[in-house]
């Protein structure tokens, strides 16, 4: 008796989370893109909603899909946001203890400061022929060293915008000083 209800309830869920995706899984969709700004994203984060109403195997209880949907997405969309965050937190905070430990070995030899000088304005230089764009968050965050907030309040962008130019940036800084033979941090 209790395996049919178990099937009976699983086989309701499973229609459940069907009719809430034909329904409102276009609009979902459109909601996470704008939040989260990646299509990839908003996809994973659709779906995963889509598995958490699923679970809840209780759709007779549901008065409101659409707020519920839209309410379990947009929680997911938030822990998403706050994780990647956490996690350009602590890179952040890796790569400023690599910059200082190089600047502490640099200080002690000749070769060393003379390399990290070298290595300094060939990045000035690479800086330089980012796109204007880039160019304007990489020196106003890592330069000026301003707060990610006040960055995307003086620029009318959102965090999620300035996070993907200050990920371009640097990718495109670092790829072009592995091509000169340099490694990111300035030596070889």
């Amino acid at each position: 008796m209790g395996t049919v209800s178990y099937a009976m309830t699983q086989r309701a869920a499973a229609e459940f989370v069907s009719r809430l995706s034909r329904s409102h899984g276009l609009q979902l969709q459109r909601f996470l893109l704008r939040m989260l700004g990646r299509r990839d994203v908003a996809e994973d984060i659709a779906q995963d909603a889509y598995l958490k109403i699923y679970r809840l195997s209780r759709p007779d209880e549901v008065t409101c899909p659409q707020a519920l949907l839209f309410d379990v997405a947009t929680k997911l969309a938030l822990t998403r946001i706050r994780r990647a965050r956490a996690e350009a937190a602590i890179t952040a905070v890796a790569d400023a203890d690599e910059v200082e430990q190089v600047a502490d070995a640099a200080a002690g030899r000749p070769d060393q400061r003379a390399a990290a000088s070298q290595a300094m304005q060939q990045l000035a230089e690479i800086v330089e022929d980012l796109a204007p764009n880039l160019r304007q968050v990489f020196v106003m965050r890592y330069v000026k060293q301003m707060p990610r907030q006040e960055i995307a309040e003086q620029l009318n962008i959102s965090l999620g915008a300035l996070e993907q130019r200050l990920t371009r940036a640097l990718a495109q800084c670092r790829a072009r000083m592995s091509a000169l033979g340099l490694d990111w941090l300035g030596l070889d």
